[in-house]
């Protein structure tokens, strides 16, 4: 079945008057909650009710006969609209497709139970998530956790997750049918299969690796380096390097992580870089972070800056054509530089998209007193939240032993449990 509220049998109360405004209208499910709530909306006035229970059949509810579902199936002309008024609505759906109604023209679910149907379908949500976490292994690091760094999969439905490779890791791109992450500990880029298999690991040229993309089109690996504000393009294939310049003239003078460049992503010709300082005075505490666009045709030019006045951002990612992004201090999700899609109470970094929800990773705050002030609540747990963009609601998905989660991929298509 489709999902959150976008099939085509949920409508609104005006699309059901305006539907029902010259055509006969029938009950279907005889509920003692959703009946009286639907006659208070319907402007036309139903015919009857239509119930399989044989203790309602012939008697009357709210002025309404109620008769069993074979006195509407066995309508061939002319049909009516049938309204359904059971919230146990799946089956009713299939019936009425298979005897001739069309959904949102013939028949629709009752408004009023809504909310009811995307609670219901975030809550059976089945999905397989592949999470990168940065968490040192290592008990004498400040960032060490019970759990540890490294690739876990997190399979939403059971509810379960499970550490697939050990280390600490930052962004995780797919190239062909492979997986790559930057190991940002060992100084290594991982290359491993869907299996989690580690098929290589390429050793880095430097220390503070953290940002990696894959542009398709150019067959180019992009790494971000975030203590030296560096952009470098491998060739794909020898991981050579073709290409690395710096963020900006004064990020050449050798001072470390000036500008903090740390996550990337592309789009055709375009690539797309986070940062915590456009001007790279985020150490004096000028948190002036954005978005900036380079050209990967002429990568050497200036590049556009897009988004700016963000509070350590991350996660710049290109989904159904918008640049989205997290100002993940102030814990927002954008979809675009003036829409707030969501807003989440802790460190918000790591974002993927299904087509039927999004996936917003959340870390332990470790800087949680700078944002005294500026929220009524701190989260300190680490996990995700699975997002739908336009109702806001959300569910949770904890990783209570880990502290940071950096990046997220979805690694399955969606599925609802029957």
């Amino acid at each position: 079945m489709s999902l959150k509220n976008t099939a085509t049998w949920w409508k609104t109360w005006n699309e059901v008057n305006q539907l029902t405004s010259n055509r006969e209208v029938v009950l279907y499910g005889r509920s003692e909650d959703w009946i009286p709530k639907t006659l208070k909306k319907l402007r036309n006035k139903p015919s009857y009710i239509i119930d399989r229970n044989p203790k309602y059949i012939d008697t009357d509810y709210k002025g309404l006969s109620v008769y069993l579902p074979e006195r509407l199936l066995s309508i061939k002309s002319a049909l009516p609209f049938v309204v359904i008024t059971s919230g146990v609505y799946e089956g009713i759906v299939e019936i009425l497709i298979n005897n001739g109604f069309q959904p949102g023209i013939d028949f629709c679910c009752c408004p009023e139970y809504r909310d009811f149907q995307l609670l219901e379908d975030m809550r059976n949500y089945t999905q397989q998530l592949i999470v990168s976490c940065s968490d040192y292994n290592d008990k004498d690091k400040s960032r060490y956790s019970k759990a540890g760094g490294g690739i876990f999969l997190y399979h939403i439905g059971p509810n379960t997750y499970e550490k697939k490779i050990s280390g600490s890791f930052r962004q995780i791109v797919k190239v062909k049918n492979l997986f790559y992450a930057i190991e940002y500990v060992a100084c290594e880029l991982f290359i491993f299969d869907s299996d989690f298999n580690i098929i290589e690991t390429k050793p880095l040229d430097d220390a503070n690796y953290c940002g990696l993309e894959y542009s398709e089109k150019h067959d180019l690996l992009i790494l971000i380096n975030a203590g030296k504000d560096t952009i470098s393009l491998y060739d794909r294939e020898t991981f050579t390097l073709q290409l690395r310049r710096f963020f900006s003239a004064k990020s050449e003078s050798g001072e470390t992580s000036l500008h903090h460049l740390n996550d990337v992503c592309c789009y055709d010709d375009q690539l797309y870089v986070s940062y915590f300082s456009h001007s790279g005075n985020w150490k004096k505490g000028i948190y002036d972070g954005g978005v900036s666009e380079f050209n990967l045709l002429d990568i050497e030019q200036p590049p556009v800056r897009l988004v700016r006045d963000l509070w350590k951002p991350h996660s710049p990612k290109i989904i159904n054509g918008d640049l989205c992004y997290l100002d993940s201090m102030r814990g927002r999700f954008y979809t675009t530089n003036q829409v707030i899609a969501g807003e989440f109470h802790g460190f918000a970094r790591g974002l993927a998209s299904d087509d039927n929800f999004f996936y917003i990773g959340l870390s332990e705050d470790m800087y949680m007193s700078r944002r005294f002030g500026t929220t009524n609540n701190i989260m300190l747990n680490a996990g995700f939240y699975l997002f739908d963009k336009e109702t806001k609601a959300s569910r949770f998905y904890p990783m209570l032993d880990n502290m940071n989660i950096h990046d997220l991929h979805v690694l399955s298509k969606p599925e609802i449990n029957a």
